[in-house]
């Protein structure tokens, strides 16, 4: 058998040859013709030759059964990333490169690992998901350029002391998911760690402490239970901490003057007293989710001047906390028993940009509450169980971009409670029927609603659509409907619109020195409007989307419309409004099934228009400079004056 094998010609005469050294089968390597820069094998040989490559970023070996492998080249080759996770890899040492060949970060997670050793030179090193069940100091060997270590989730159960001195740049440490009992400055590398995470050991306690690890920057230490109360120590340097699900009892009273993460969520705190967080002045990351919190004193937030993130979901709040800073751009109240919303709730608020009050007890909204909030863009007051929404409650986002008012019932709501629809994007009214029934049978507010392209209707028993539902929403992209009882042909023309778009505005993959090796093809999404069904009257499922009939409508390559007479007011609708999304130097062009007539339609209301200009010319002869004048000011806005009344025309022949 020959032992070199093909070569493959890539642009700029890159190329791959791959020799045999295990396996007695020839492996031709073949780049795909749709650019990607995967390469499909059924077998993957031991020995990879890099010797024809000039430059690569990352070499991906992964899930192909290896036990070992060998990367030459006959030249000086560095890579960024060499994945070989979900092999069968029993030790680290099976992985060996050539003199010439540099790796920066081995990936070794998900294979069949015992036992911590190393003989590659790498900066950064993933053993995640592996069988290792202790760290020896005899078995760190050609760790010295070891910076970053993953060692989550395996079995270690102890770690020597003095493991880490052969590893003076180490700075980055995972021990997460593991089952250590103990920690201390003896085991670990106390002087030139800067990120710990020894979350989810369990069996950590309270005799652990972390005063010798001055320099850290980031700690974890979430999901350990028998730590609390936790000893931190001054944490001069300390910038985020995660000390969730540790059963603690209140906000632990440590100065870490440069903190500016702090994740609490999961405990037992009950009160937050007015001075808790005054040795946190740069936190801008606050996060006290899932505790009993009942009592937020006044101004215990207020000191916090630049807090832009605040989650307090899942408490037992039963009014909104006073004195929220002004930089607060994120509020999470979902999930605890507030009643009533007031003005003076967010009277400080000015910068606020998303707002949760989900599932909480809410009955009733003061009108004008969000008036002040002007940059809100995500808006949530689900599963409440207010009666009525009015126009008023919601009145004062004017750049809210996306709404949520799923589960509600709000029997007593008379129009849809929210108009200011300029930059609205997204609409979420799962199983909120009445509120969708409104919407859907509000032309007014559903013609200024230009700019919505998700539209979430689940369980609201919405059957039928309006048959103006495109023309309203011509950037519809995600439309969520539980069953559709009755077809319209519209909504054909329709899908074959919005899947035409997304496939015109696809971005092309722009990576080109990434090399994958796979021994199988991963399976072809299709796209979300291919699964679109409707239910007949006789009960039997029809596929909406059909590919042979989008051929006939659409033709994205050259941004023409081709329509015939069944289609022609929803297909003029999208060449109109999505002409200008096109580039400059193309057009949207509307081809009638016969052009003769309209031309003929043409030349006689052309001239009629020059008859009765003739006949008003004539009769108002000394007012023709006003006349001209005035008919050139329209010529300048009628563009946007005929954008706009098409919303209110019956019936879009008319345009």
């Amino acid at each position: 058998m020959v032992a070199i094998i093909n070569a493959i010609v890539v642009p700029l005469l890159f190329s791959i040859v791959v020799g045999v050294v295990d396996f007695q089968k020839e492996c031709a390597l073949e780049l795909p013709s749709n650019g990607w820069h995967d390469i499909y094998c059924d077998v993957i040989p031991y020995k990879v030759d890099l010797s024809h490559i000039s430059e690569m970023t990352n070499l991906d070996v992964s899930q192909n059964n290896l036990n070992a492998i060998y990367i030459a080249s006959d030249k000086n080759l560095t890579l960024s990333t060499l994945d070989l996770s979900k092999n069968n890899i029993l030790n680290s040492c099976n992985v060996l490169t050539s003199s010439t060949v540099r790796v920066r970060s081995t990936i070794l997670s998900f294979n069949k690992i015992n036992n911590f050793s190393m003989c590659l030179d790498t900066a950064n090193l993933t053993l995640s998901w592996n069988h290792i069940k202790s760290l020896n100091k005899a078995d760190m060997v050609n760790v010295s350029s070891l910076e970053i270590l993953d060692l989550g989730y395996n079995f270690i159960l102890w770690i020597e002391n003095d493991t880490f001195v052969g590893m003076p740049n180490l700075q980055w440490l995972n021990l997460k998911g593991n089952a250590l009992t103990m920690i201390s400055e003896k085991t670990l590398p106390s002087t030139t760690l800067l990120y710990l995470d020894v979350s989810e050991n369990y069996d950590l306690d309270r005799s652990t402490v972390f005063e010798p690890f001055e320099n850290l920057v980031e700690l974890n230490i979430a999901r350990n239970v028998k730590l609390a109360p936790v000893v931190l120590g001054s944490g001069p340097r300390l910038q985020a901490l995660d000390a969730s699900h540790t059963n603690l009892t209140e906000i632990p009273v440590t100065p870490a003057p440069l903190l500016g993460s702090l994740i609490l969520s999961g405990n037992m705190i009950r009160v937050v007293n007015s001075g808790d967080l005054d040795g946190f002045p740069l936190l801008h990351f606050l996060n006290i989710s899932g505790n009993r919190i009942k009592t937020v004193e006044d101004d215990a937030f207020g000191r916090l001047d630049l807090l832009t993130v605040l989650d307090l979901c899942g408490n037992m709040l039963e009014t909104v906390p006073k004195s929220l800073p002004g930089s607060l751009e994120t509020l999470n109240l979902e999930d605890n028993k507030i009643q009533y919303l007031e003005i003076e709730d967010f009277d400080g608020c000015k910068r606020l940009k998303t707002l949760n009050v989900r599932k909480n007890n809410i009955r009733h909204i003061q009108d004008l509450t969000f008036a002040s909030l002007v940059f809100l863009d995500v808006l949530d007051i689900s599963e409440n169980p207010i009666k009525m929404i009015t126009r008023e409650m919601l009145t004062g986002p004017v750049r809210l971009k996306v709404l949520k008012l799923e589960s509600l019932a709000a029997p007593e709501t008379p129009t849809f409670p929210f108009t200011d629809t300029r930059y609205l994007n997204r609409i979420q009214l799962a199983h909120s029927k009445h509120l969708a029934a409104i919407l859907l049978n509000d032309s007014a507010v559903l013609s200024s609603m230009f700019q919505l392209d998700y539209l979430d209707l689940t369980g609201c028993a919405v059957y039928s659509l309006p048959t103006r539902l495109p023309y309203y929403m011509p950037k519809m992209k995600t439309l969520i409907v539980q069953e559709l009882k009755c077809f319209c042909s519209w909504l054909k023309d329709w899908l074959c619109e919005i899947h035409a778009s997304a496939k015109e505005y696809r971005h092309p993959r722009t990576n080109q020195t990434e090399l994958r090796l796979r021994n199988f093809r991963q399976k072809k999404l299709q796209s979300s409007v291919e699964s679109v069904q409707c239910t007949r009257g006789n009960g039997k499922i029809q596929q909406v989307f059909d590919v042979k009939h989008c051929a006939t409508i659409v033709t994205t390559s050259t941004y023409r419309i081709t329509i015939n007479t069944n289609t022609t007011e929803y297909a003029a609708v999208f060449a109109r409004l999505r002409a200008k999304d096109l580039p400059k130097n193309t057009h949207a062009v509307v081809e009638p099934t016969h052009p003769g007539m309209i031309v003929f339609v043409c030349v006689v209301f052309l001239l009629v228009i020059l008859a009765c200009g003739t006949v008003w010319i004539g009769i108002r002869g000394d007012a023709l400079k006003r006349l001209q004048w005035r008919q050139n000011s329209a010529d300048v806005d009628y563009q946007t004056i005929e954008i706009k009344s098409l919303e209110s025309l019956n019936h879009v022949e008319r345009w």
